[in-house]
């Protein structure tokens, strides 16, 4: 007897042990003893620890790589992009848990990452521990093949803190290799982005793949910027901070924007690409209508080497969501800047035709030609020079205007757009015009430059311009570059080339409205540089009719024209300067259009009385093979 109840006591000991030992199992938690983080990316086979019944439930065991881990259920390798496994063999009332950790209570995007061969209607949901149905019914379409991936999202509202949720198959065929948590889609830093204004590539809006974006494959060596970067880099580009780079085609970021009024916008897109790249990108609206049309991007050389092209959007007032698409890989994008009007120009060179010159043929590359409606010129492609900043080194008398609402603008600016007001402005006719005005008793007018934004070296840089009447003196106007090493050269150490300057012959002997005076500046030619004078066949003249001013320039040498680029009639080179000077032209440059009023060439302002302004139908940039 003693014997016997020894035996049946060690045998209850033996159960009891076992039944705690398979208690200790049981216990469900995270997988690898980390809930895993909302918002984030929670891997379909990292399903909560404690084996059947408790942190899944599955009618049958399958799976071809369950030794991921050691209770590996329904597992296989995917080819899926950035690998590891998918959870596969899908069956009705089968289920899965996930501990996780939700940073802030919320409505969040959820996007699940799955593949099918056939269509599965009411596919899947997910639950909370209490099993109610936050996601509703998830279908989930036919992709052709089990590693053939798409992306379907849905919404659901999470407390805050540690919870688990419970991701149920409700019918069968399908493979799931990941579901995405993030913020419901809505402006990144929670403030729509203001219209007119700047919009930085890398400030896509929330919600993840699916929702805020979408991408083929997640790339970026800088997307610690922001909890759910892709795609991101840092940029080298003016004002620093991240561009967005690994372009594809088919790829979107969605931006939310809140837009001041009703109207037709000049977006400028700040881009890079080694290579021209046609139909590049294009900017739709919440119901996918393509309101840019197809936007090309010109080639830059190298992936840091940035540019501005442009196009025109016409927007309702009011909070809505713009699509940034991209139609074709090659690119990177800095940002979007977003100013009234048409801007006049898309940078586009769809239609102008190559130019050859002597055997060599050059290629159209930027082009402002100042079309769409009436408005201001577009500020992602031209800066504004302000003020009279003591008269410019040339005692002129003009207090220089931006656009209404440019930064800094003097106050005897127009603060509303009006062509009857506006110094420099887009005439709705395909012109840019440059109108000095006389207000109670302060001359202004407008000098444009490209500093920054568009720079040129080689090639050939003209512009189609109609000049004010220059008889009486007065007026002074341009088009010219600077070396753009200026801010650190000085000037005239950094170069300047006048490709039309005209001024009066009641001053220093101008050439008038009978031609044009092109010269270059340089650190010993000073202000009195090396120059020559074009003078029009009978019967022209620089005011009554268009006339295309330009440079052909190659290293070592710049070749001036009018009107004919194989027909120059000045053409300088380094053996033109003087002993001990150094040639600045073989570096980058941009250009400017001004119209000054009085100062050296301008002369008096006395006898100025409702001049006429200088009229530009283009400006163009044909790159040197």
């Amino acid at each position: 007897m003693r014997t016997r109840t020894c035996l049946s006591l060690f045998a209850m000991c033996a159960g009891l042990m076992l039944c705690v030992t398979n208690f200790a199992f049981a216990v469900e938690g995270p997988y690898g003893g980390t809930p895993a983080p909302i918002p984030g990316t929670v891997q379909a086979e990292n399903y909560d620890t404690g084996g059947q019944g408790v942190a899944y439930n599955v009618t049958s065991v399958n799976g071809t790589a369950n030794n991921y881990r050691p209770d590996g259920v329904d597992l296989e390798v995917t080819t899926d992009t950035g690998g590891g496994h998918n959870l596969g063999w899908t069956a009705a009332g089968q289920w899965f848990k996930y501990t996780v950790n939700v940073t802030s209570a919320g409505t969040y995007a959820v996007t699940f990452r799955v593949a099918a061969i056939n269509a599965v209607t009411d596919a899947l949901h997910i639950s909370n521990s209490s099993g109610s149905n936050l996601t509703g019914d998830i279908s989930v379409p036919a992709t052709g093949a089990w590693q053939s991936w798409t992306n379907v999202t849905a919404t659901f509202t999470l407390p805050a803190g540690q919870q688990i949720l419970t991701f149920n198959q409700d019918h069968p065929g399908w493979n799931i290799n990941y579901f995405s948590v993030f913020p419901n889609q809505g402006p990144f830093g929670g403030t729509p982005w203001p219209v007119p204004g700047t919009v930085q590539a890398e400030n896509y809006d929330l919600g993840g793949q699916g929702v805020g974006y979408n991408v083929s494959s997640v790339n970026g060596s800088a997307n610690g910027y922001r909890s759910d970067g892709v795609d991101l880099e840092v940029t080298t580009d003016t004002g620093g901070g991240d561009d967005l780079g690994w372009t594809a085609n088919g790829q979107w970021f969605k931006y939310t924007v809140n837009v001041a009024s009703a109207g037709t916008y000049t977006v400028g897109f700040r881009v890079a690409a080694p290579s021209a790249v046609s139909d590049a990108l294009h900017i739709s609206n919440s119901s996918g209508t393509n309101l840019s049309g197809p936007v090309s991007v010109p080639a830059t050389g190298v992936w840091q080497n940035w540019t501005n092209v442009s196009a025109t959007v016409t927007l309702p007032a009011g909070q809505q969501v713009l699509t940034l698409d991209q139609d074709s890989g090659g690119w990177n994008l800095n940002y979007m800047t977003f100013t009234a009007g048409s801007g006049g120009g898309t940078g586009s060179c769809v239609g102008v035709s190559s130019i050859t010159v002597n055997g060599t043929t050059y290629t159209p590359q930027w082009c402002q030609e100042f079309n769409g409606s009436a408005g201001s010129p577009d500020t992602s492609v031209w800066n504004f020079d302000l003020g009279n900043n003591n008269g410019w080194g040339n005692g002129e008398a003009e207090v220089y205007c931006g656009p209404p609402g440019y930064p800094n603008n003097p106050s005897q600016c127009p603060t509303t757009f009006s062509a009857s007001t506006a110094p420099v402005y887009i005439d709705g006719n395909g012109h840019l015009v440059i109108q000095p005005r006389n207000v109670n008793g302060t001359w202004i007018s407008g000098r444009m430059n490209t500093e920054g934004k568009q720079n040129f070296q080689y090639g050939i840089l003209e512009a189609r311009i109609q000049l004010p009447d220059t008889t009486n003196q007065g007026l002074w106007p341009a088009f010219w570059s600077l070396g753009s090493n200026i801010s650190t050269a000085g000037w005239p150490t950094c170069g300047e080339a006048d490709i039309m300057e005209n001024w009066s012959p009641q001053v220093h002997n101008g050439a008038g409205p009978s031609g044009n005076n092109s010269t270059i500046h340089t650190a010993k030619t000073g202000g009195s540089g090396i120059g020559a004078r074009y003078t029009f066949p009978s019967g022209q003249a620089a005011n009554t009719a268009f006339h295309t001013y330009g440079v052909v320039w190659t290293q070592n040498e710049m070749q001036f024209f009018v009107d004919n680029a194989s027909s120059p009639f000045f053409t300088v080179t380094p053996s033109n300067l003087p002993s001990g000077d150094t040639w600045p032209f073989n570096q980058n440059i941009f250009t400017l259009l001004n119209v000054a009023v009085g100062g050296t060439l301008g002369g008096s302002t006395s006898g100025l009385t409702n001049p006429q302004p200088m009229i530009v139908d283009y400006v163009r940039y044909y790159t040197h093979p």
